[in-house]
C-alpha cells in the first residue's frame, strides 16, 4: 500500500502502547485513541475457582482481573483461547492445560470439546456481559457453566478523547464490538476500518464502516488486511482483545 495514510489504535489505553510502538518501528504513523477503558467487579463472596475442573480465560483482561483479584487456579485445569491470553497466563505465573489457539469462543469450545469429555464444572471468568460462546456450547455438552464477571467494559466518553482529527487515507483498528459502538456513538465519520476478528465485524459493516477483517486476532494479521506490508515478527505473543 502507498504512503498517505494513519493506523488510529482503538484499544484500552495500556494495549494501545505496545501496539504503536511496534507500529512506529515500523514506519507508520500511528494515532492513538482509546475508546474502551475497563472497571473492576468486585468478586462475589465465596468464590472459589479452585473447585472447578476447568477455567477457561477468553481474554488477556479476564486473566489480569482474576490475578489482581487474588485469585488462585488451585488444582483446577487451565485454558486460553489464544495465544495472546496465553501469554497473559505466563505473565500471571499460570499454565495454559489446553493449547488451543483460536480465534472466537466458537471454536474455544470446539477445541475443548475434541480433548475434554464431560461432565465437569467449567469456570469462566472475564467481563459482565460476554458473547454466547463457549458457554452455549459447553452446556450442551453436559458441562456445568459458571460465569464469573470480574470487570465490565466502559466506553470513554468523547469529551475524554485527545483532539483528532480523522483524514483521507485513515485506517481505524477495532478491536471488539466495545470500541466500534463508542466511535459510533461519538463521531460521525467512517474511515476505512480493519476488524480483529468476524465478530468485530459484524458491528463495524452495518455502522456503515468499510471494513476488512484480520485473519487471526493479533496486530500482524490487522496490518495484512489493512493492505500494508507485513510487519516483522514480534518478540513476544501479542496480546489479543
Amino acid at each position: 500500500m502507498t504512503g498517505g495514510h494513519r493506523i488510529i489504535l482503538t484499544r484500552q489505553r495500556d494495549r494501545n502502547k505496545a501496539w504503536a510502538t511496534r507500529l512506529g518501528a515500523a514506519g507508520h504513523d500511528v494515532v492513538e485513541l482509546p475508546l474502551i477503558r475497563y472497571e473492576t467487579l468486585p468478586v462475589p463472596d465465596g468464590t472459589d475457582p479452585g473447585s472447578f475442573d476447568w477455567i477457561l480465560f477468553t481474554s488477556p483482561q479476564g486473566v489480569k482481573a482474576f490475578h489482581e483479584a487474588g485469585l488462585s487456579a488451585g488444582s483446577a485445569r487451565i485454558a486460553a483461547l489464544g495465544a495472546g491470553t496465553a501469554a497473559a497466563l505466563g505473565e500471571a505465573g499460570l499454565k495454559d492445560d489446553l493449547g488451543a489457539r483460536t480465534v472466537d469462543g466458537v471454536e474455544f469450545a470446539q477445541a475443548f470439546l475434541a480433548k475434554v469429555t464431560g461432565p465437569g464444572r467449567v469456570l469462566l471468568p472475564g467481563p459482565n456481559r460476554r458473547l454466547e460462546d463457549p458457554k452455549a456450547s459447553l452446556s450442551k455438552a453436559g458441562f456445568e457453566v459458571v460465569e464469573l464477571p470480574l470487570y465490565e467494559t466502559c466506553p470513554i466518553p468523547a469529551s475524554e478523547w485527545p483532539p483528532v482529527s480523522f483524514e483521507t487515507g485513515d485506517i481505524v483498528f477495532f478491536c471488539s464490538p466495545s470500541t466500534v459502538r463508542a466511535f459510533t456513538n461519538a463521531r460521525t465519520e467512517r474511515p476505512r476500518c480493519v476488524a480483529i476478528g468476524e465478530t468485530t465485524a459484524q458491528a463495524s459493516r452495518p455502522a456503515g464502516f468499510e471494513t476488512a477483517v484480520a485473519a487471526t486476532p493479533d496486530l500482524s494479521a490487522m496490518v495484512l488486511a489493512a493492505g500494508l506490508d507485513p510487519l516483522p515478527e514480534p518478540v513476544t505473543p501479542e496480546m489479543e482483545s
